[in-house]
């Protein structure tokens, strides 16, 4: 058996790759220590969207015509995604968090249960795009776009775990507990429950882990949060929350 030297020119790599692969390894990635929580508090949902929340984001469903807009109103108003997530034991939601110098995801969810910590990467689309082409009911532009913003985090994370859940004092990434294949939620264009676009929110979500909903179903969750004791996106995923 050869060793390396630890004056060796590859040294450094060597042992960041072996921690990177010690990382991927591990079988329960969302226990995450009382220090990485503490980290995450600036970030930290405590309650569900208000009635004035929820007017805020139904008003600006109605006037707005870019992404842009609904991205403001969610990071002024957090609650209102973080609710779409179950977190008994705490909910955060983190805006424009970078992914290395190319990457950028609008928002990351974060909610903790007894299961541990879990991660749902964010990407918004125009409130005024379609699912689906027209004619051939495929994904959109717009839609595929988003789906390949998510895959892109996903390789870079795969690659850069080891940074990215390392906590920092500087509130950098510290991203506890996320993993490569991190769950993804696309929100995008108004109502669709044309055939076409069920079949494309099937596909996304079995091949590629991928959630796909509408603005409208963002502002249909705020108003029923009250009631559920389950975020609504884990609801209508059939995850087996009988540990949580």
């Amino acid at each position: 058996m050869s060793l390396v030297k630890q004056d060796a020119s590859d040294y450094a790599d060597l042992v960041r790759k072996a921690r990177e692969e010690a990382v991927a390894r591990d079988p329960r990635p969302g226990r995450v220590t009382s220090r990485e929580l503490a980290l995450l508090r600036p970030w930290q949902v405590t309650r569900r969207p208000s009635l004035a929340e929820q007017e805020a984001l139904r008003e600006t469903l109605e006037t707005a015509t870019a992404e842009r807009d609904l991205q403001e109103v969610l990071q002024r108003h957090p609650a209102l995604l973080g609710h779409v997530l179950t977190g008994n034991h705490g909910t955060w939601v983190r805006p424009e968090v970078g992914f290395g110098n190319h990457y950028r995801a609008d928002f990351l969810i974060a909610g903790r249960t007894s299961a541990g910590l879990q991660w749902v990467l964010v990407e918004l689309g125009s409130p005024n795009a379609r699912l689906t082409n027209r004619g051939n009911g495929r994904e959109s532009p717009t839609l595929r776009h988003a789906v390949d913003q998510i895959r892109d985090w996903r390789e870079w994370l795969s690659t850069n775990l080891l940074q990215a859940r390392t906590p920092r004092e500087d509130n950098g990434l510290s991203l506890p507990g996320i993993t490569a294949d991190a769950r993804g939620l696309i929100i995008i264009g108004r109502e669709d429950d044309t055939e076409d676009s069920a079949q494309v929110r099937r596909r996304l979500f079995t091949d590629s882990r991928i959630e796909v909903r509408t603005f409208d179903w963002l502002l249909r969750a705020a108003e029923q949060a009250d009631s559920r004791t389950l975020g609504l996106l884990d609801l209508e995923a059939g995850d087996d929350t009988d540990e949580w």
